[in-house]
């Protein structure tokens, strides 16, 4: 449309510079032709700039459209005053009034019009309403020009200007009217969504509620089945737990049981004493998935454990496995689908007295560190606990401890998490050297290393397991 007014505006320089070139000298006397001419030139050199603003937004159109409907105002009343007055230039204020009104504003109001009604109605109405309104006014005020003038035919234009835009203000009526009518359907429509949103929207705050109420009891079933800290460290003073579940209760499980080679006389112990124990059983548990589907597995296999140690009195960590490998696939066997969810488990027997210890561990790894050296690993059998194509007996490990040795077990999440510059996973070879790096640390300072460098690894990033790392210090 750009294009359209500079084209207009040159034809109508050049139409102006052919009427002052061939300019009649018959002075005195009408001549329509050049009058045409010269008149044509000047409303298409305004067309032009009306042309001009049609690519405009749609809310700097109508601001434009408002100053020149305010200018032609002006000019009118100016008008009247230099008539009324018979001051010189009212002509001239008579031809300014027509040619801002008729070749800028009407085009601009038009353009602005056929936007806003070609919703409401066929297009090609709005086009045939929209030409009517500028002919009509256009005529009108046309009519006036040629009367001001004592030009002819300017009463002739008036009466069909009049008798135009009285058939275009009753279209638009109706166009209003239909207009209105769509605007209370729709926002009749959008307060019955709004109401219909906000009862959906109540409904689920409840279910989220009551969700979220059912999650947070189950944490409190999930805490029972987890030592408290008083029994941990009990047993194990010299050590740390880094449990941080990703939801709110996790996949993820810590365990510990006693084992008194010797009988306890329990009668003579204060409230609240624990008894003294040879050998202390205690492990870090991945069961399948997170959440809430995991928290019911790791509740199957939590007791599974409890069972084999207490039910069963097996002390020995690979021994302890395949009973409890037993345990889960009973569970899960009553259900009439397949259900192949268990566990990893990395699997400890301390003797408090002896330093020996005793392992086994299904699919989870044990590091440790003897006499102040490197970190070494003994590798755990390949299998999880719960169904397996190739099932074996899990394998049991001793390794003789000194004061000041480490161990340490631990599940997947702390090195799957995302993070970083990259957003890559954090992967066991670094937590191996953060493990060798903290090592001469107490245990208390090496889990604060451990929690710090995981929140600076994930930063913005949602953690993507639940993490349990172990450690302990003979």
């Amino acid at each position: 449309m750009r294009r359209t007014g500079y084209i207009c505006i040159l034809i109508s320089l050049i139409g102006l510079g052919c009427s002052l070139l061939f300019e009649p000298n018959n002075q005195g006397k009408f001549n329509f032709f050049y009058f045409l001419i010269s008149f044509s030139s000047i409303g298409l050199f305004f067309l032009g700039i009306s042309f001009l603003m049609f690519p405009l937004p749609l809310e700097r159109r109508r601001k434009f459209a408002t100053g020149l409907f305010i200018l032609t105002v002006f000019l009118l009343a100016l008008y009247y005053f230099f008539k009324e007055h018979r001051f010189p230039g009212a002509a001239f204020l008579a031809f300014g009034i027509f040619y801002v009104f008729s070749f800028l504003f009407l085009p601009l109001h038009s353009k602005n019009r056929i936007e806003k009604w070609k919703a409401y109605t066929g297009t090609w109405y709005a086009y045939f309403l929209t030409i009517c309104d500028l002919v009509s006014l256009a005529s009108i005020f046309c009519g006036i020009l040629f009367r001001v003038m004592h030009w002819p035919f300017g009463e002739a234009l008036i009466n069909f200007g009049i008798f135009v835009l009285a058939i275009t203000l009753i279209s638009w009526n109706r166009l209003f009217g239909k207009e209105i009518v769509l605007r209370k359907a729709a926002e009749d429509k959008v307060k019955d969504s709004f109401t219909e949103l906000k009862k959906q929207h109540i409904i689920i705050e409840e279910k989220n509620k009551e969700i979220l109420d059912s999650i947070t009891y189950a944490k409190r079933l999930q805490d029972a089945i987890l030592p408290s800290d008083k029994i941990w460290y009990n047993y194990l003073a010299n050590s740390f737990v880094l449990y941080q579940p990703k939801d709110i209760v996790a996949g993820d499980f810590y365990w510990i049981e006693k084992i008194s080679q010797k009988s306890a006389d329990l009668s003579k112990q204060s409230d609240g004493e624990l008894p003294t124990a040879d050998l202390i059983l205690f492990a870090a548990a991945d069961c399948t998935g997170h959440g809430v589907p995991g928290a019911m597995v790791s509740v199957v296999c939590s007791n599974a454990l409890n069972r084999t140690v207490k039910e069963f009195n097996i002390t020995e960590p690979g021994k302890i496995l395949d009973k409890v490998r037993e345990l889960v696939i009973e569970t899960f066997e009553k259900s009439e689908s397949e259900v192949k969810d268990g566990m990893d488990i990395s699997l400890c027997a301390l003797n408090v007295k002896t330093n020996e210890l005793k392992w086994a561990g299904a699919n989870n790894p044990l590091w440790y560190i003897l006499g102040g050296g490197g970190l070494q690993e003994i590798k755990a059998d390949k299998q999880p606990i719960g169904k397996y194509a190739d099932e074996k007996p899990f394998t049991t490990h001793t390794l003789q401890l000194n004061k000041g040795d480490i161990l340490y077990i631990f599940t997947d999440g702390y090195a799957d998490q995302f993070g970083g510059p990259k957003g890559k996973k954090f992967k066991y070879k670094q937590l191996l050297q953060l493990l060798i790096d903290s090592h001469n640390k107490e245990m208390p300072e090496q889990k604060k290393m451990l929690d710090t460098a995981f929140k600076n690894w994930k930063a913005g990033i949602d953690q993507v397991d639940d993490v349990c790392i172990i450690g302990i210090k003979i």
